[in-house]
C-alpha cells in the first residue's frame, strides 16, 4: 500500500467534506479543485499557466459551493458550513463569498497537514523501531509520537507574515509592508529550544505533549502568537485516531522492496510517497469510545 496517495490523501478528504457536510461521491472532484487552490497559496514560482489553472480550480470550487451555502441557509443541518452560514458577529451576518473563503481554508488547512503528518508519523515510527515498539505496546504514547513528528518534520514548513513597522532583525531592517517567511521547520530544530533537536525522540522531555495541540505548544507547527491553528485539536483528533486504527492492522509494517524515500514541496513539504509491505493482523479493529467499531 502507498499510504500517502492511496490510504492519506483520499482519506483527509473524505473526513474534511463528511464535517462540512459535502457528498463523498463529490470528493474527486472537490480534490482537484483543492489541489488547485494549493497550488496557488503555496507556489512560490507559478507560471502564468499555472495561476490560470489554479484561479480555474477556485472559480468551480466556488460555483459547486454556493448552491449548497444557499440551500444550507435555508435549511441548516448539523455541519460546519451549516454553522458558517447561521453564524452573526453584531447582528450582521457572513456573506455568500465570506462562507466560501473559510470553506476553502478549512479545505486547505484540513487536508493538506493531515495525509503529510500521518506518513511522517510511519515514516519515523519504521525508522525507529523501537519506538515503534513501544506505542504498539502503550497506545498512549501515540499522541507524543504524533507530537515529535509535528516537530521533527512541520508539514507546513514556512508561514509568511506582514511587517506592520519597520523591524531590526541580525542588523537588517525588514521595511513595513515587506513580506517576511517564518521558517518553521527551522525553529523545531533550534537547539536552544530543544535538547538534541535532529533527533526523534517520542520521550523528549522538552516537548510537552499534553500542550502540544493548543496556544502553549512548545514547537511552532501550528503556529504562534496572534494566529494559532484553530484545527489543531482536529489534526489530532483525525491523525491519532486513524494511527490507532491502522497500527494493529498493519502489523510487520516496512518500506516495500526498492522504495527511495523522496520528499516534495516548500511552503508544505512531505513525502511524495510511502511505498509499504505489511502482515494483515487478523485481530479486530479497535472500538471508539462508545463501543462501536
Amino acid at each position: 500500500m502507498d499510504l500517502v496517495n492511496d490510504f492519506g490523501k483520499p482519506f483527509a478528504v473524505h473526513v474534511t467534506l463528511d464535517v462540512l457536510g459535502l457528498d463523498r461521491e463529490d470528493w474527486r472532484r472537490v480534490a482537484a479543485w483543492h489541489s488547485g487552490v494549493v497550488e496557488f497559496i503555496t507556489g512560490m514560482t507559478l507560471t502564468p499557466e499555472r495561476r490560470r489553472h489554479c484561479m480555474d480550480c477556485a472559480e468551480e470550487l466556488e460555483a459547486y459551493l454556493v448552491p449548497v451555502i444557499e440551500q444550507r441557509r435555508r435549511h441548516p443541518g448539523e455541519d460546519l458550513i451549516s454553522t458558517l452560514c447561521t453564524a452573526e458577529f453584531d447582528g450582521v451576518a457572513m456573506s455568500n463569498r465570506d462562507v466560501t473563503a473559510l470553506i476553502i481554508n478549512v479545505l486547505a488547512a484540513a487536508t493538506e497537514p493531515a495525509d503529510k503528518t500521518l506518513a511522517l508519523l510511519f515514516k519515523h515510527l519504521i525508522d525507529h523501531p523501537e519506538q515503534m515498539a513501544q506505542v504498539r505496546q502503550d497506545p498512549d504514547l501515540l499522541a507524543a509520537a504524533i507530537a515529535e513528528t509535528l516537530r521533527f518534520t512541520p508539514p507546513v514548513q514556512l508561514i509568511p507574515r506582514q511587517a506592520e513597522e519597520n523591524a531590526v532583525f541580525a542588523g537588517t531592517t525588514v521595511p513595513a509592508g515587506a513580506t517576511v517567511f517564518c521558517m518553521i521547520g527551522a525553529a523545531n530544530r533550534d537547539p536552544d529550544a530543544f535538547t538534541a533537536p535532529d533527533t526523534f525522540d517520542i520521550h523528549r522531555p522538552d516537548l510537552g505533549t499534553a500542550r502540544s495541540f493548543t496556544a502553549a505548544a512548545q514547537h511552532l507547527a501550528f503556529g504562534t502568537g496572534l494566529h494559532q491553528c484553530v484545527g489543531a485539536a482536529f489534526a489530532r483528533a483525525e491523525i491519532e485516531t486513524v494511527a490507532a486504527m491502522l497500527l494493529p492492522l498493519l502489523d510487520q509494517v516496512r518500506y516495500s522492496p526498492g522504495f527511495h524515500y523522496q520528499e516534495a514541496g516548500l511552503y508544505t513539504r512531505g513525502p511524495v510517497s510511502l511505498s509499504l509491505d505489511f502482515t494483515p493482523s487478523t485481530k479486530a479493529p479497535p472500538a471508539t469510545t462508545d463501543g462501536r467499531p
